[in-house]
């Protein structure tokens, strides 16, 4: 864990931090796209689901 307390010094710690702080981005991104089909799920619950041939074939798309 990072140290809020101090500021980074070196290029290495720098380069480190924001490495950091992307890896952190992605991460809450991913949360945010699963709390998205969480909650995607939760309204169509009940409802009719499609297989994904049935929605290429829908939609005309070669299977695969």
């Amino acid at each position: 864990m990072i140290s809020t307390d101090k500021k980074p010094t070196s290029a290495a710690q720098k380069r480190r931090v924001v490495k950091e702080i992307c890896r952190l981005r992605e991460e809450v991104e991913d949360l945010m796209d699963y709390l998205d089909l969480l909650e995607a799920r939760a309204k169509n619950k009940g409802k009719r689901t499609y297989t994904t041939d049935e929605v290429r074939t829908e939609l005309g798309l070669p299977s695969r």
